[in-house]
């Protein structure tokens, strides 16, 4: 008696989630073919399973409401933060700072010694998600504000 033919797929995703932060997601699948069965169709049928599967772990499930369930309330997403929001509200100290828009967030870095400034703007970095980082000097720290 002849083996069956086997077929199989991996299939994945990867999402940068910051700058040193990956997301990998990742499904297998293999089965073993009828004797009549075309390997392309096979292997078409574990790749749409799969692809399904793959967005229903990225996204989630869609969910199916019957009349004894509670609609699902969708919370709102929040504003996505641009460069501009962040000058908008350091409007006041712009000539001051630097704001550098980079891949996970933004740098707001001081131009010179900010003196009493340095809370009430420290304030509105924070109120945006912001940090401040310590540098290797103390004129090299600057403000990390994630997206």
């Amino acid at each position: 008696m002849s083996q069956p033919t086997r077929v199989g797929l991996t299939i994945g995703s990867t999402t940068r989630l910051n700058e040193f932060d990956f997301s990998k997601i990742s499904v297998s699948l293999e089965r073993d073919l009828a004797p009549a069965e075309n390997p392309l169709d096979g292997f078409q049928g574990i790749h749409a399973l799969l692809s399904k599967t793959l967005v229903e772990l990225q996204v989630g499930p869609k969910t199916q409401q019957t009349s004894n369930q509670t609609p699902r309330v969708e919370t709102p997403k929040p504003a996505v933060l641009t460069v501009e929001t962040v000058r908008e509200r350091l409007v006041k100290r712009l000539p001051d700072l630097e704001i550098v828009d980079g891949f996970g967030g933004f740098n707001v870095k001081p131009k010179r010694f900010l003196g009493d400034t340095w809370s009430e703007i420290n304030e509105v970095v924070r109120s945006l998600g912001g940090k401040w980082q310590k540098g290797a000097k103390p004129a090299d720290g600057s403000w990390r504000i994630p997206k």
